[in-house]
């Protein structure tokens, strides 16, 4: 038999990928055939907090103006077409309770960046909502980074698992694992554990992996350019002893594995962990082969910096499935990594520290003393390190490669790799010898503790953990504990500040026999949400009203403790002061103080667009002030400070305008427009009346509730109409013939160049058809209307016996033309005549029409 191989260098998948749930056909690559790298338009991904109720689906704009939020309201003003849709596809609208663990999920969405937007802006002002708890770029792929090492090019040769020898990441330590430790006992082969690698490509035909028949998790792609490295994973976690190549740590469990590289389109790394998480259970092992970019680090970092993958990936610890995780090829210090708000996320030694519960794992070297390698990331988060370098595995040139091997599989992607087959191994020895599976949080210890592991050269410095070693952890096992012990009562709950929209609770950390993982916070009894700190801002509260609270802890098994005491919270009598700023400046700034406090650093607040065209907005909270002193600016040096004395605003709302302060916001007045049809997708080109006009060709107008007409909802601000035209989006216009269309407040319809009052009337024909098909089906259009694709609309049986029923809604047409027909070629057309039905209910038998139901 020819074996292929290949030996190059390869180190983790730094992408952001996703997949799904059960087994399903997913789209494959032919061999040899590329397919175009993925592009995905920038997108903001948004994070409400859980007190915010918005149904999970796309296009939910309407509803989260319901809200009545100002700085949304401004960001809708500023972009009409602004679009709310979800982050995660494989949920749908369907309610969710307080303890369902998966409303985590439905807290997110994403927001596509409107063309010539800036994004910093945009992002601005979404963080000034009070509705919103996280805002931020979604993160975009980057390639597989490889490390520059030598290749591998001693010959391989063929017998019983022939490249074995080769593997020497499975000697005895100190040197590696000593995975053949493990072989003797049972379950220490892997059975009976089940695991998924998420990253993007695989061969799973390869003959080293072949016999395991490796599911692809469903809403998966299978991408040709990172086949090899897949198959490079799975190959160190899985390869059968099957007498052909190299064998797996971990052999005997059953593997899985999802793309990060949607069938749906896009990249969503959360949503391949939630998916992954679904299919596995208690004792199962997920590796996460990705890795990211952060604006504020200098070099690829682990992908639980995203607020989505970090709840993604607490949601598969919760349900007691391993996570483990590269830490990224970046050669950061983690310690010293900061998140967009300033915290120390991955420092174990910060008050910011926020823990995955997913296990870390960094990459050292493969001659002994092990050091840290120097692209590793390192810091006091790491769990553990295996070998970066000479790691001998699979191979291959693409997703249909059944041969290939390497010697060369480096980087925290191999790490990685060794790590999860002996975690692997470990469950597989609980389950078998005691009956059930460690928790994560105890696979960790039991990886990350000295006595039973080898250190590197330098601990304290190389910072990346221990090396496992097999025979001390398998000789120290003891049996899994089922943990009923809740976490300690939560004490000294405290308000920490407030105002009259927020109150900011503070209370003293509970212990617990394992880890404490986060806190339900209350508000009476409801629950509002969790913390995974000891502190929780409650937003959007009402000023002047009283609020109890209280706070339970959880631990890693999902035990609960009693609440704290009740605290009782009245937010202050509202002293707002909201400034309407007639726009001078592209975008102006407010540089502010409470009267008599202190000022904001130059140059003040960006002022977000307001619902009212023509101005920009923003609400200061003043405190126990009586009004706020203040003055605009361009952001950019161009002052407007009433000469020098500043402006002065009282509490309340005022409109600021050519200098002048009056009390008030500033009128708004709206004009409904419905436009029959003409065009494909007609665009109104407009201004107020007296004002400027849209840029050319305007905006596009969506189809409308009633069917035939396009509408167009605008606000005018303080004029008294609007003036428009209307076009096609490519240069043919409806001008009323030079004209112009003039429409006053309210709604007008507009039908061949004439304007009347109010919405357009609606028609509706309800047909009672006697059945002479045995499934009929209805051919029509409105009088003078476009007619149904042949053959029409299925009629459905109606609750008169030997009748089917059907209500067409005719627009502001006042009859329906019509034919009838089987499905399949024959006609009842009333002999090539048609029948005419009017707005209303008729009844057709045997060719004759009457009004009413079927007597």
């Amino acid at each position: 038999m020819m074996v292929t191989r290949k030996i190059f260098n390869l180190v983790m998948s730094a992408v952001v990928f996703l997949s799904t749930t059960a087994f399903v056909n997913v789209p494959v690559w032919a061999n040899g055939e590329q397919p175009p790298y993925p592009e995905e338009a920038d997108q903001i991904v948004v994070k409400f907090k859980p007190d915010v109720s918005l149904p999970y689906e796309d296009g939910v704009e309407p509803e989260v103006l319901e809200q009545g939020d100002i700085p949304l309201a401004g960001v809708f003003a500023a972009f009409p077409d602004l679009k709310f849709n979800r982050l995660f596809s494989i949920y749908d609208s369907p309610s969710h309770g307080t303890d369902n663990p998966t409303d985590v999920f439905h807290q997110y969405f994403t927001i596509p960046v409107p063309a010539g937007a800036d994004q910093g802006k945009l992002l601005q002002q979404l963080k000034q909502s009070s509705l919103i708890e996280a805002a931020y770029m979604k993160p975009k792929p980057v390639e597989d980074p490889a490390v520059d090492f030598d290749s591998n090019t001693t010959p391989v040769q063929s017998g019983d698992d022939p490249y074995f020898s080769l593997q020497k990441y499975f000697h005895v330590a100190p040197q590696g694992h000593d995975a053949p430790y493990a072989w003797q006992f049972e379950g220490g082969d892997g059975k009976g554990i089940r695991w998924v690698d998420v990253e993007r490509g695989w061969a799973l035909g390869h003959e080293d992996l072949a016999a395991h028949q490796i599911p692809m998790l469903p809403g998966s792609t299978n991408y040709p350019s990172s086949s090899d490295h897949g198959t490079a994973v799975l190959g160190v976690v899985s390869a059968v002893d099957n007498t052909i190549g190299t064998i797996g740590l971990a052999n005997k469990a059953k593997p899985m594995v999802s793309s990060t590289i949607r069938a749906v389109g896009g990249y969503n790394i959360a949503e391949a962990i939630i998916v992954a998480a679904d299919a596995l259970q208690a004792g199962d092992v997920i590796l996460l082969e990705v890795q990211t970019t952060y604006s504020t680090a200098s070099g690829y970092v682990p992908i639980e910096v995203y607020p989505a993958e970090f709840d993604a990936i607490r949601y598969a610890v919760n349900k007691g499935v391993t996570v483990v995780e590269a830490a990224g090829n970046g050669s950061v210090d983690l310690d010293a990594f900061q998140d967009w708000d300033g915290k120390y996320v991955l420092n174990r030694n910060s008050p910011g520290f926020k823990d995955s519960g997913a296990i870390m794992v960094g990459a050292s070297s493969s001659s002994v003393p092990h050091t840290r390698l120097s692209f590793s990331n390192y810091g006091t988060r790491i769990d553990t390190n295996s070998w970066g370098y000479n790691v001998y595995t699979l191979a291959a040139a693409n997703p249909n490669s059944t041969t290939g091997y390497q010697g060369g599989f480096s980087g925290t992607s191999s790490a990685s790799s060794v790590i999860t087959a002996t975690v692997i191994s470990l469950q597989g020895i609980a389950k078998a010898q005691f009956g059930i599976p460690y928790t994560p949080d105890a696979v960790r210890s039991l990886l990350s503790n000295p006595a039973y592991n080898t250190p590197t050269n330098n601990p304290v410095s190389d910072l990346i953990g221990y090396l496992p070693d097999m025979k001390k952890l398998i000789d120290n096992l003891s049996a899994p504990v089922i943990d009923r012990t809740p976490p300690s009562v939560p004490a000294n709950l405290v308000l920490g500040d407030k105002s009259s929209r927020t109150a900011t609770l503070a209370w003293s950390a509970s212990t617990d026999n394992v880890r404490v993982v986060h806190y339900e916070i209350w508000r009476g009894n409801s629950k509002l949400g969790t913390s995974l700190t000891t502190s929780f801002t409650d937003s959007g509260l009402t000023a002047s009203t009283a609020y109890s609270y209280m706070v339970k802890a959880v631990d890693a098994a999902g035990n609960i403790s009693a609440a704290s005491s009740v605290l009782t919270v009245t937010t202050d009598i509202a002293k707002e002061v909201t400034v309407y700023y007639k726009q001078g400046y592209g975008t102006p700034y407010i540089h502010y103080r409470p009267a008599g406090g202190s000022w904001t650093t130059p140059p003040g607040v960006a002022m977000s667009t307001s619902e009212v065209p023509g101005y920009n907005k923003l609400t200061v909270d003043v405190g126990s002030a009586n009004g706020l002193e203040a003055v605009f600016n361009d952001g950019n040096g161009n002052w407007d400070n009433n000469y020098e004395n500043n402006f002065h605003f009282p509490l309340g709302v005022s409109t600021f305008d050519s200098g002048f302060i009056t009390s008030g916001a500033p009128a708004a007045n709206i004009v409904t427009v419905y436009y029959k049809q003409g065009y494909t997708s007609p665009h109104i080109h407009y201004r107020p009346a007296g004002g400027t006009w849209t840029n050319s060709p305007g905006d596009v107008m969506p189809a409308s509730e009633v069917p035939g007409y396009n509408k167009a909802i605008i606000n005018v601000g303080s004029a008294s109409g609007l003036e428009a035209v209307f076009n096609n989006g490519s240069g043919t216009w409806d001008n009323n013939n030079g004209n112009n269309y003039y429409f006053p407040l309210g709604a007008s319809t507009i039908v061949s160049g004439t304007i009347v009052a109010g919405a357009p009337v609606v028609h509706s024909a309800t047909i009672y058809y006697k059945r002479g098909f045995a499934t009929p089906y209805i051919h029509w259009r409105p009088e003078g209307g476009s007619w149904t694709s042949i053959p029409g609309q299925v009629m459905q049986n109606s609750e008169v016996a030997g009748y089917s029923k059907i209500t067409l809604s005719l627009g502001s047409a006042n009859r329906a033309e019509v034919c009838f027909n089987n499905g399949s070629g024959s006609w009842d057309s009333n002999y090539g005549s048609n029948y005419w039905f009017n707005a209303g209910t008729s009844s057709l038998n045997n060719g004759s029409i009457t009004s009413g139901t079927p007597q």
